[in-house]
């Protein structure tokens, strides 16, 4: 059984972003992600807000995500446009960047600080006692760990191992999200 001070259940944003937080702090840490690789079927987020970029660049990391998006001042929703170019911040624009291509950013950018991520494993079970947790891999394996957290999505085995439920709220609005592509430039 191997040992590290914190598991993270899920190398998606959050989990990753907690991941190189904790391993800055040298924190022992390591990540469980399901997938192989930091590919994405289909669309999710399409952009990072000037609060994050901030944190982004606190870390050292803003042009690498700059790098790969590009930039909108002006901001839309419920038919109300907000141009946010005169916000007081360095990042006043949104960063127009999909999951798919700033998540693979960011993983690399948690592998550079040494942070192992175990992939194409789930967890599957825990055990908790007061000196720790047992994290219960997909393999069969077992990680000891101080602290797990649970950064594996809506449906969280994590959280809900813990007993902490999530309700959530029947959608009031639908959305819809289309990659297409142009002819011509719009």
């Amino acid at each position: 059984m191997n040992g590290h001070a914190v598991v993270i259940a899920g190398g998606g944003p959050t989990g990753l972003m907690l991941a190189g937080e904790l391993a800055l702090a040298s924190v022992d840490v390591a990540i469980v992600e399901q997938r192989i690789t930091q590919d994405l079927a289909g669309s999710r987020a399409g952009g990072l807000h000037p609060r994050t970029l901030k944190v982004l660049d606190q870390r050292g990391i803003a042009q690498r995500f700059l790098d790969a998006g590009s930039t909108v001042a002006l901001q839309g929703f419920a038919g109300i446009t907000m141009d946010v170019s005169d916000f007081p911040t360095r990042h006043n624009y949104v960063l127009a960047l999909w999951q798919s291509s700033f998540e693979p950013i960011l993983a690399g950018w948690v592998e550079e600080l040494g942070v192992p991520i175990l992939r194409d494993l789930e967890v599957v079970g825990l055990a908790q006692n007061g000196a720790g947790v047992d994290v219960e891999l997909s393999d069969e394996r077992s990680l000891r760990a101080q602290y797990l957290v649970g950064c594996d999505g809506g449906r969280s085995l994590v959280r809900k191992a813990a007993g902490i439920e999530f309700a959530g709220l029947d959608p009031s609005t639908s959305w819809m999200i289309a990659e297409v592509a142009m002819d011509t430039e719009p």
